[in-house]
């Protein structure tokens, strides 16, 4: 074999692994942009009360909210997909957001609300897991402003 063919091919094979060790490690770059661009979005908020429709910047068909501790095979078995972003909630206080679209996740969000800079209170029967909400439900949301956390509460 032509030694620069060699040399190109050698090159390429270690492009794609260490694309295939980020995305180990990192997960999906869209879901991390996704994620990004919901902080923006709910953390400028100047609503006093708005939907997930109107708030979420990017393409969702449900959203589904985990209690701490909840483990990744869990997760995966309810919403039925599988990604590398998937992270358990290892603390109280923790929000666990999972956004799908078409089946697949589309944003993962797992942290405290004082470091996302935003929370997420879905409506609770019987102090459950709620279901997942569906895009086009509907339910509005109160929007609260504290010094470092904007609060969504379902009304």
């Amino acid at each position: 074999m032509n030694p620069r063919k060699q040399r190109f091919y050698i090159a390429a094979a270690a492009v794609l692994a260490l694309v295939a060790l980020a995305w180990s490690l990192l997960g999906s770059p869209v879901v991390l942009w996704h994620n990004h661009q919901l902080k923006s979005a709910l953390t400028g908020l100047t609503d006093t009360t708005i939907t997930l429709e109107q708030a979420v910047p990017f393409s969702w068909d449900e959203v589904y909210t985990f209690a701490p501790y909840t483990p990744v095979e869990e997760i995966q078995q309810v919403i039925g997909a599988q990604s590398y972003n998937l992270r358990e909630a290892q603390s109280e206080g923790m929000l666990q957001l999972v956004f799908l679209d078409e089946g697949a996740v589309t944003a993962a969000i797992c942290g405290f609300p004082a470091e996302l800079g935003y929370e997420i209170v879905f409506p609770d029967a019987a102090g459950t897991d709620p279901g997942p909400i569906t895009h086009g439900e509907d339910i509005s949301f109160t929007v609260e402003r504290t010094e470092s956390v904007v609060r969504l509460t379902a009304a």
